[in-house]
């Protein structure tokens, strides 16, 4: 038999699966985001999460490739894991599709049902989803998606590299009231975290190539 700390090991990485968290963010932790204003932000949500959750309200983290915004609201929905809360994480590409395909969650649910039903639902890369002809449909599940969850008090976030301003441009005006009504802003500033582990890679074959 498993020792208890193996078992809850499993039992977490189930659950992680179930909310369809990628791996790579598996070991997010908000003790590893560097000091910053938008680790504090955060860190206040979470501490006056039980009004929050009672607003329906989420954050909408914006900022360039690669600085974080991801690993940040994984580490979020881990903590927000250990509080009993259900979360989903799906991208916005994926989420145009599901509206198409009818994918099932599991046997008593489809994906579309699971995004429109999960207390505290995360959006990555919104504004990266196809938007040429065509694609109004696809928005116009978006923002009745957002609507939806406003109406209920349901928890939704979202990672984009557009910035308020953007998103405007990207999508209606009543998607972006949606928004601003039942998230929080937070920009993520911060170094290229894939450019520094792309060096970090680079420094390792050279050592290995030095020892030949």
């Amino acid at each position: 038999m498993r020792p208890s700390s193996t078992a809850a090991e499993w039992k977490a990485r189930e659950q992680m699966e179930r909310m369809n968290l990628g791996r790579r963010y598996y070991e997010a932790t908000l003790e590893s985001v560097p000091d910053s204003t938008h680790r504090r932000v955060v860190e206040k949500y979470l501490d006056e999460f039980p009004q929050m959750e009672k607003q329906g309200i989420g954050v909408y983290l914006w900022g360039a490739n690669s600085v974080g915004k991801t690993y940040l609201a994984s580490a979020v929905l881990k903590e927000l894991l250990k509080r009993n809360k259900l979360s989903y994480v799906i991208t916005a590409d994926v989420l145009k599709s599901i509206y198409i395909d009818g994918k099932r969650f599991d046997g008593n649910q489809t994906v579309v049902q699971r995004v429109e039903s999960i207390p505290v639902l995360l959006i990555e890369d919104v504004g990266k989803e196809y938007s040429g002809k065509g694609s109004g449909w696809a928005e116009l599940n978006f923002e009745n998606l957002l609507r939806h969850r406003s109406r209920n008090l349901l928890i939704t976030w979202m990672t984009s590299n557009l910035s308020p301003a953007q998103l405007l441009d990207r999508y209606k005006q009543s998607a972006m009231a949606l928004m601003l009504e039942s998230m929080l802003a937070v920009e993520v500033q911060g170094k290229d975290w894939r450019k520094e582990i792309a060096r970090g890679l680079v420094s390792w074959v050279r050592d290995e190539e030095d020892k030949d």
